[in-house]
Formats: C-alpha cells, sequence, structure tokens
C-alpha cells in the first residue's frame, strides 16, 4: 500500500508540471528569419519548454530584421527575436522597443573567401586579410545591413574605403544564394550566416578569412546583438508573460549549449543538411551564443560606435534593454 501511495504522488508531481493543453496561453513570436543564430528559441519549442511554462509558442519568420521589428512595434507579436541594431536604429528616430535576452554577443557571420583568397591570407595578419578585399566582389545580405556596417569598419580601420575599394554585392540571408555566388563567380568573399559558410566550406568552394564570430576583431565582441525583444506597453502590462519568456530563453540556451543535446536539436531543425554540415555550423555558431543572455550598456555602447544610426534623438543605452527578466 505504501509503495502505491508513492507511486499515485510520483504520477501526480508530474502531472502538475505540465499544464493542460486547455490553459495554454497564446504567445506570439516574430523571428528574423530562419537560421542558426535563432538555436535557443527552436530548442524552447521542440524540447517542450514554453509548453511546459504553459504556452502555444506561435511562430511567425519574417524576411528580415525590420519586419520582425515592426510586429513588435505594432504589438502584433509578443516579442520578437531581432538584431539590437534595430532597438538602436528605432532609439535614433524617437521610437522604443526593449531587449529582454541577449542570444549573441558577437556577430553572425564571418569574413568567408573563395579558395584563392583564403590561401593568400595564411599567416597573414587581420589587417593583410582584410586588404586584400581591394578590388574584391563582397556578398552581403542587404544594403545598409549589419554586414555591410561591420565591413565598413573593417575597411577603414585597415586603409579600405567602402564603397569605392571594394564592390558589394546584395545577395539576402538564404546560404544557397552565397553557394551560387561562388559557383558561378559573381563574388570573391561574403558575410553569409550560418550554414552558409560551412556550405561553402562543404563544397570545397573556399573557407574563413576573417573569423569574428570566434572573437578575432575585438570591436565585435561583448556586443549585444541578437535578442529577445519587446514593446514598453507589453512589459508594463504583461510582466509575468516575459518572465516566463525570459526563463524559456534562459533554460533553452543551456540546453543549446550542452555538447550533444544542441547539435541533436539542431540536427533535428535543419534536417536538410548533413549531420556533417549541421555538426561544423554548431561548433562554430556557439561561440557566439551568450551563456547568461545578460546585457550591459558598454555592449551597447559598442554597437552604436559601429552602427552610427541616423536620427535625432538622444539614446539612453540603460533603457534600451533590461535583465530584468533574466533569472538569477
Amino acid at each position: 500500500m505504501k509503495r502505491l501511495i508513492q507511486a499515485a504522488a510520483g504520477v501526480l508531481a508530474l502531472l502538475c508540471l505540465q499544464v493542460p493543453a486547455s490553459a495554454q496561453k497564446n504567445l506570439e513570436i516574430a523571428v528574423a528569419g530562419h537560421g542558426y543564430f535563432v538555436g535557443p528559441l527552436y530548442v524552447a519549442v521542440r524540447d517542450g519548454i514554453f509548453e511546459k511554462k504553459g504556452y502555444n509558442a506561435n511562430v511567425t519568420y519574417t524576411k528580415g530584421g525590420a519586419l520582425a521589428f515592426q510586429a513588435c512595434f505594432t504589438k502584433q507579436a509578443d516579442v520578437c527575436v531581432t538584431s539590437f541594431e534595430h532597438v538602436l536604429t528605432a532609439a535614433a528616430q524617437g521610437r522604443q522597443l526593449v531587449a529582454i535576452f541577449a542570444i549573441s554577443n558577437r556577430p553572425l557571420n564571418n569574413v568567408v573567401a573563395d579558395n584563392e583568397l583564403v590561401e593568400a591570407g595564411k599567416g597573414k595578419t587581420l589587417e593583410e586579410r582584410i586588404q586584400l578585399l581591394k578590388g574584391k566582389r563582397v556578398g552581403t545580405p542587404s544594403a545598409g545591413g549589419s554586414g555591410e556596417k561591420m565591413l565598413t569598419v573593417l575597411a577603414r580601420q585597415y586603409g579600405l574605403e567602402l564603397p569605392g575599394d571594394i564592390e558589394l554585392v546584395y545577395l539576402g540571408g538564404a546560404a544557397s544564394a552565397y553557394v551560387g555566388a561562388m559557383q558561378n563567380d559573381l563574388i570573391d568573399a561574403g558575410m553569409p550566416f550560418e550554414p552558409a559558410g560551412v556550405l561553402i566550406e562543404e563544397k570545397g568552394l573556399g573557407g574563413t578569412l576573417v573569423n569574428m564570430m570566434d572573437g578575432e576583431v575585438e570591436a565585435f565582441n561583448d556586443i549585444i546583438f541578437m535578442t529577445v525583444v519587446a514593446h514598453p506597453d507589453v512589459i508594463a502590462e504583461n510582466p509575468d508573460m516575459l518572465k516566463d519568456v525570459g526563463a524559456a530563453f534562459a533554460e533553452a540556451q543551456t540546453v543549446l549549449l550542452d555538447a550533444e543535446r544542441g547539435p541533436a536539436i539542431m540536427n533535428a531543425e535543419f534536417n536538410n543538411l548533413t549531420p556533417e554540415a549541421n555538426q561544423a555550423a554548431y561548433n562554430k555558431v556557439k561561440a557566439i551564443w551568450s551563456p547568461t543572455g545578460r546585457m550591459s550598456a558598454e555592449g551597447a555602447k559598442k554597437v552604436h560606435d559601429y552602427l552610427q544610426p541616423e536620427g535625432t534623438a538622444e539614446i539612453d543605452f540603460e533603457s534600451t534593454f533590461t535583465n530584468e527578466f533574466i533569472p538569477e
């Protein structure tokens, strides 16, 4: 009888941890595209973390961070996943959204190049490798986007002008666009999101020329980059929901960074890639995922330094993010 009571108590405790489907609350999430950088979101959905916390997560993938930002700004989404650059750009224009969790604290891309440039750059300094891009065609996702901004900083730091010394080719965010452009000799280098760099290497087309994701460029380290963002009204009206969201992303980030569980979930999410390509992409991107999700004014200022957003409003960096929804 005692064992029966203990077993029944165990089942009851397990049931109490699960929120009935009828009691699930909808959570609307807008995401700036489907890429490796959104790893913790895939974990939170696939591992049932949102569900465990009582939410039915409806995820909408947009074509670009600006559209994800707009979904949050108009409150069509409860939270959005987009780069902190969009938060700062809006702040400079007098519009406010607030980052509540940092998914990454480094850029989402490296400078990849064709085999000729990679070979020429072997054993060279960072300055010498950047100068190899003079007169070359470099693919970036969009005009005025993050990749172009960072390339401009690197070029000017080492004596090149952009535009001028480097020809920019806008290819969007799809990995296939960069692979195709290199195969057809349309670009010499690029700044794509993963897994594009891995696919370029896998096909023998090129490799990494500058490893920004691994911390090679100090100006882009310890920044606030890919973030979970909310509208100030949502923060004021539904802080409990955002605490659940922050806790869900924190738990998911821990799972993602686990050397066994993380790659397995990403392999399931990106099942169009080979297991080897998935593991290679995971190994590259793992370096950018923030282990804590916490943010600082110094990290915000470093983004502002290279972004230089246009606008007349004075930016209060402390108001562009909050750590209050991240578990201690």
